[in-house]
């Protein structure tokens, strides 16, 4: 299943008579009815769970609003003209056809189309347009780091004749998913007990270009995207029993499963460490790699970076049964043993990092 959502935009044909003459020419009217067909390819995979904390690289999606903006060429800008809402899409929805009322209608013109998805829990600001507003102005703010939704955009230029016309736009996420999975998480460390287990980002930001997927606006530095209080839990055998997770996630026993949304950005290292009882000793740290690039790279939009193997949240044995390649597989703490990152194929691409022992 792609991780995709279709927007096609279909002008409706003016006849200058009802005829079944196909020479006649149409009629040049002053503006183009339009009507929006939306398409979200990506349905939800049994009450799959992907809002923050992401807790597997399964890519459904959980848009329950859609809105489409139209910029309008001036010649040298594309300006801002009109807003749609798409009413009526609800959690779930994959297709949804909006006819633009008479009296909204788009002038004929050269325009770039956004359209734009979130769900129910977004907590990104968009920008609100003007008619000085750009199309490459438009832009998703959170207001703090961590504060992480999943959010869709996509674009694409079309000029509105009187003929008619349709334009399809591709929907794709604008933050990077990062999920860490792990196992036998010890309790202590050369005698000094472990308290917390974070992935530390070494930058983060806290804006996101809709159009570009470019991230800027400095947000929290360093971040830990994951941050486990691991006191909160029962321990066994010298290691702790595990997070709890949401209803309905199934992981294996005595392991850590968390994850989060990401705003792209540049540039960054990752840091796995293993911190004491006041929260800034590091008993045990790892420097995260990506295979051919090295500790430093970049966290891009629609890409999906994992550490360790959780193909489905629903249970541990992946997504074909017959199959142990795709089983869970977090990495074992006790043993300095390689983390891969995975991207599931629904997202953009694959990437496979791993821990370098220290």
């Amino acid at each position: 299943m792609k991780n995709v959502v279709f927007l096609s935009v279909m002008s409706l044909l003016m006849f200058a008579a009802c005829s079944e003459d196909d020479s006649k020419a149409p009629v040049e009217n002053e503006y183009g009815a339009v009507t929006f067909e939306l398409s979200a390819v990506n349905e939800i995979e049994g009450g799959a769970v992907t809002r923050s904390p992401i807790y597997s690289q399964e890519a459904v999606q959980h848009v329950t609003q859609v809105n489409v903006y139209a910029f309008k060429s001036n010649g040298t800008d594309y300006l801002f003209e009109k807003s749609y809402n798409i009413t009526g899409w609800t959690d779930g929805t994959t297709f949804k056809r909006y006819a633009v009322p008479d009296e909204n209608k788009l002038a004929l013109g050269d325009y770039k189309f956004l359209a734009m998805g979130v769900g129910a829990d977004n907590a990104f600001t968009v920008t609100t347009p003007a008619a000085s507003t750009k199309f490459e102005d438009m832009a998703a703010t959170i207001a703090t780091s961590g504060n992480e939704t999943e959010i869709f955009a996509g674009f694409a230029p079309y000029t509105i004749i009187a003929q008619g016309s349709r334009v399809s736009i591709q929907m794709i996420r604008k933050v990077a998913g990062v999920l860490g999975y792990f196992k036998n998480v010890p309790t202590t460390i050369d005698g000094s007990p472990v308290k917390y287990l974070r992935l530390t980002v070494s930058a983060s930001n806290l804006q996101v270009n809709l159009s570009t997927a470019a991230g800027s606006t400095a947000g929290v530095t360093p971040f830990n995207i994951i941050n486990v209080d691991l006191s909160t839990q029962g321990t066994a055998n010298d290691v702790f029993t595990g997070n709890t997770v949401e209803a309905g996630v199934v992981k294996v026993p005595n392991s850590q499963l968390n994850g989060s949304y990401l705003v792209p950005v540049n540039n960054i290292t990752l840091t796995l460490g293993l911190y004491g009882a006041d929260g800034t000793t590091a008993l045990r740290t790892w420097a995260v790699s990506s295979p051919g690039v090295g500790t430093t790279f970049d966290i891009l939009a629609n890409h999906f970076y994992t550490l360790g193997r959780k193909e489905v949240a629903s249970g541990t044995g992946g997504t074909d049964p017959n199959d142990p390649n795709d089983d869970d597989a977090p990495i074992d703490l006790l043993t300095d043993q390689t983390i891969t990152v995975t991207i599931s194929p629904n997202w953009t691409i694959i990437h496979d990092l791993v821990l370098q022992t220290p």
